[in-house]
């Protein structure tokens, strides 16, 4: 039994955010107990701990969030994403480190930040720290993953170092103040989406669409910021801290007499750009309270006009988001894009939600449904047997099926040889010019019994990996008629989807009845409440023949997930 990991949840977002939690807390709390236990010298075992295992909320929480519901929506949270958590998570922390810094922000969360806790500057060893057990994670991480990450930091960190140059800026620069500001957010939206997406074999979500959906978010953690006064909780405003917005935009667009109160206020702030950032809390009381009529001027002007119309223009972003998105993933952007704005109606004000309801009406039910995505192409991961002694019927099932895999232009991964049922189904799928990817075992590597005629083959340490590289490059599982192995494979991904790993599609051909015995044990669990009938009966599908595959796959729409799975 695993120990929990107590965490708070981000609970102020709904929609999706709500849904996933039963399934999403454990795999988080297994990732954080993992980061717990990371070896560190004891020079760095007090600040690590500040940030870990005394904080009630990891860093930047939506991240790995909107990962493990990217990797969800684009065929499945497989192992490959599990074994990144932990190192995703740190990823998290070194970006708050540095954003604190950065931002002279002192408190997140309820608790001093790192820079205000520790000093601006030890930041900068202890972010150096954090790298360097990021590296020393990398093994236990996916290559791609791994290049995604280090690609994600540098790009984010080189903004950081403009940000940091150009805050309080002169009014000529405030629009790309904002479309960097858009960018920075965009860095980290396309990071936590395309890398799952990546370790699930899928092309990235389209920029213009990330683009747009991370306009949204931004701008949503604004307004956030101005309605519920962040200030008076310790932490930064982005007014007088010098930071564009579009709320403070569309105000100064409308009313152009005030940016001269804006250059007025930041003015101020301006003389304490370089100091540190206890030396700037200890002076940003005074400063506030001088410039306080400045301040509540520009506020009220934005609670009056720049949030309203940053409500209108979120709603239009939305839109413009999904046309840029492929249709099969709009589903999943849209549900994201509107849990993250419902955020404002956190925000108790009565005519902000008239707005929302107003500006993000719920689409027709059939845009609302999260459906695997449909590509020309799937990757059918096939399960049988490489025994060459059954009853020649069953060939004939196998290369029924292979040939259907070739002719649909779908690729086939499986185990490798070219023996039994194995050997059928890849000599169909070639015949009929499908790709087929061979996954063995060391000790079958030059062995007479690989199919040679594979386009890829994968080679991997032992058993145990040789199925997770078919999990990790299907969309789909088929279980043919076999023996030990093949019932092995069956059931463990079987187990896999019911502990809310993966959401792919799993059959069972079920030719001449060969798995009805199966399916009798599977009815005795139900009836011992070893299982449940009421969940995990749609687990898999039984199918007589390759067309009936086809039909359930063309059809398959993922099941919701209970709030437990047992």
């Amino acid at each position: 039994m695993i120990a929990p990991i107590p965490f708070q949840f981000p609970n102020q977002f709904r929609g999706l955010f709500e849904r996933v939690e039963s399934t999403y807390r454990p795999l988080l709390a297994d990732a954080l107990r993992k980061v717990h236990q990371i070896p560190i010298p004891a020079e760095l075992r007090p600040f690590f701990d500040h940030i870990t295992v005394e904080s009630n909320q990891p860093s930047f929480m939506l991240v790995p969030l909107m990962f493990l519901a990217a990797a969800e929506a684009s065929g499945g949270i497989t192992q490959r994403h599990i074994d990144s958590l932990p190192t995703l998570l740190l990823c998290m922390e070194v970006t708050a480190v540095a954003d604190d810094t950065v931002d002279r922000t002192p408190m997140r969360s309820g608790r001093m930040t790192f820079a205000r806790r520790f000093g601006d500057a030890s930041a900068t060893p202890f972010t150096g720290a954090l790298m360097a057990l990021m590296t020393r994670q990398a093994g236990r991480c996916p290559a791609e993953f791994i290049e995604m990450t280090m690609s994600y930091l540098l790009e984010l960190f080189s903004m950081f170092l403009w940000e940091r140059q150009n805050t309080y800026p002169e009014p000529a620069l405030f629009d790309r103040w904002l479309e960097h500001r858009y960018a920075e957010t965009h860095v980290a939206t396309a990071y936590a989406i395309n890398t799952a997406f990546a370790l699930n074999g899928r092309a990235d979500l389209p920029a213009a669409a990330v683009k747009r959906f991370s306009a949204i978010f931004q701008d949503v953690d604004d307004i956030v910021g101005i309605l519920e006064r962040r200030d008076e909780r310790g932490e930064n405003d982005d007014l007088q801290m010098g930071i564009v917005t579009r709320p403070l935009l569309l105000t100064l667009a409308s009313q152009p007499p005030l940016v001269q109160s804006v250059e007025q206020l930041w003015q101020y702030y301006y003389r304490l750009h370089r100091a540190s950032l206890v030396d700037f809390q200890e002076r940003h009381a005074e400063l506030a309270e001088r410039t306080r009529p400045i301040y509540e001027r520009l506020r009220d002007a934005i609670l009056e006009i720049g949030i309203p119309e940053a409500v209108r223009c979120m709603a239009n972003d939305l839109r413009r988001c999904l046309e840029e998105t492929p249709a099969q993933l709009r589903p999943f952007v849209r549900e994201l894009a509107v849990s993250v704005a419902d955020r404002l109606r956190r925000c108790e004000r009565p005519d902000l939600d008239q707005l929302m309801d107003e500006c993000f009406r719920e689409q027709p039910a059939e845009e609302t449904v999260i459906t695997l995505p449909r590509r020309a192409s799937r990757t059918i991961c096939v399960y049988c047997s490489s025994s060459d002694v059954v009853e020649p019927a069953w060939f004939e099932v196998a290369s029924a099926l292979g040939a259907t895999i070739g002719k649909r232009g779908d690729k086939l991964v499986f185990g490798g040889s070219n023996t039994g049922l194995m050997g059928a189904v890849a000599r169909a799928t070639h015949a009929q010019g499908g790709e087929v990817i061979g996954v063995i075992p060391q000790v079958m590597h030059g062995t007479p019994y690989v199919f040679e005629q594979a386009q890829e083959l994968v080679v991997t340490h032992d058993l145990r990996a040789r199925k997770a590289a078919m999990e990790a490059r299907a969309d789909a599982f088929v279980v043919l008629p076999g023996g030990f192995g093949t019932l092995d494979e069956a059931l463990e991904i079987i187990a896999a989807k019911q502990m809310h790993m993966h959401r792919k599609p799993i059959v069972l051909v079920n030719a001449k009845g060969f798995w009805e015995p199966l399916v009798a044990l599977f009815e005795h669990l139900f009836r011992e409440r070893f299982a449940s009938a009421q969940h995990h009966r749609h687990l898999y599908h039984l199918a007589e023949g390759p067309e009936d595959v086809y039909a359930y796959l063309e059809s398959y729409v993922p099941p919701p997930f209970p709030a437990k799975w047992f």
